[in-house]
């Protein structure tokens, strides 16, 4: 991987951590606030579902910081190492406790409450299929990862 390639994804991969604790910080306190306003019936929900999106979104925080290690590992070229597999399993755990969190919403606002608008609905199923499909993703490539550490291992024994 070229060192371009590196630099512009950790551009990308601090953009998206500066987006995220925007976020956390503002963009969804604030919603949760107007939308107290909007639905008094519902206030008592405010704070319960803006705990579970803070932590939704600081495990991609902790996801985001996984990837930026193991990217520094590709640079270094030590990404064949141990050490590398325990990054990518905090990535797998990090992905299923947030689609199973963001599917607990989901199925506590939709048959616990009966209050869940269709595109808020919508967008929680998307966020489980693409959080599942993410971390059954991320385990095809530990598989792949362990895979090109032995076929590593076995080169450097041979030279």
């Amino acid at each position: 991987m070229t060192r371009g390639v590196i630099a512009w994804l950790r551009v990308l991969l601090a953009s998206i951590m500066l987006g995220t604790l925007a976020a956390q910080f503002w963009f969804f306190p604030t919603l949760a606030g107007q939308l107290a306003q909007t639905y008094p019936e519902l206030d008592w929900l405010r704070w319960p579902l803006l705990a579970v999106v803070i932590v939704v979104i600081l495990g991609v925080q902790v996801g985001l910081v996984a990837l930026w290690v193991l990217l520094s590992m590709v640079e270094s070229d030590s990404v064949f190492s141990p050490a590398a597999f325990g990054w990518v399993n905090l990535i797998i755990a990090v992905a299923v406790v947030d689609t199973v969190m963001v599917l607990g919403a989901y199925l506590v606002l939709s048959f616990g409450v009966g209050a869940n608008p269709p595109g808020l609905a919508l967008l929680q199923l998307a966020l489980v299929v693409c959080g599942a499909a993410f971390a059954l993703l991320m385990a095809v490539m530990k598989g792949l990862l362990r895979k090109a550490s032995r076929l590593d291992a076995e080169l450097s024994e041979v030279i």
